[in-house]
């Protein structure tokens, strides 16, 4: 479903004149913004690749969708987030192996060598919806939630009565938790290799 078909659709559902396009908009890009805050699912998933080092610099700018981390890895493996005390510890020489978060940055070490890459996995927020041919992965995949997560904001800034309230955000939060519900059910879904225990013997 696209930006302009959301807002159609919130229009009817709210059923008030004074609810105008721009309004519209702006609670369903609103409705996107608290989903992503509540949610943490494969598609919101990217990777910044840090290639830019010439052996003097170990910082890595947090780029501006960024919500949350998951993973900083090399080829050679993945770094562990550590503390400023055991970052300053840390060995000087080598591939990274450690980084810590500093203000708007990573700060990894050692420092990477020119020509290493560095990955950086995490969660980003989608761009705002602008045009009505817009579309994003909750438009397209769980427009509903979107749907009424828009239409909770919009009954509670017109003070509607409290069931409408209640029962837009009750919905809201079904399609949400559902949508959760499901990505978990996808990531466990999969084949595991899991090694036997280790020195209790078999059984």
């Amino acid at each position: 479903m696209s930006f302009g078909k959301l807002k159609r659709a919130l229009q009817s559902l709210i059923n008030r004149k004074d609810l105008t396009d721009d309004l519209a908009g702006d609670f369903i890009n609103r409705a996107v913004d608290e989903i992503e805050r509540q949610l943490r699912i494969g598609p919101m998933e990217a990777l910044l690749e840090a290639s830019s080092w010439d052996g003097t610099a170990n910082s890595i700018t947090i780029p501006p969708n960024y919500l949350q981390l998951i993973d900083i890895f090399t080829d050679g493996g993945t770094l562990r987030l550590v503390d400023k005390d055991a970052f300053f510890c840390a060995s000087t020489t080598g591939r990274p192996l450690v980084f810590m978060k500093t203000g708007a940055s990573w700060l990894v070490k050692p420092k990477p060598a020119a020509g290493t890459t560095v990955f950086v996995q995490y969660y980003a927020e989608s761009p705002p919806l602008q045009v009505d041919t817009d579309e994003n992965v909750w438009t397209k995949a769980c427009f509903s939630a979107v749907l009424y997560t828009a239409a909770s904001l919009a009954a509670d800034h017109f003070q509607m009565e409290d069931q409408y309230v209640q029962r837009f955000d009750g919905k809201a939060q079904a399609l949400v938790t559902a949508i959760d519900g499901q990505n978990w059910d996808e990531k466990w879904n999969v084949p595991l290799a899991i090694g036997a225990p280790k020195d209790i013997g078999e059984y």
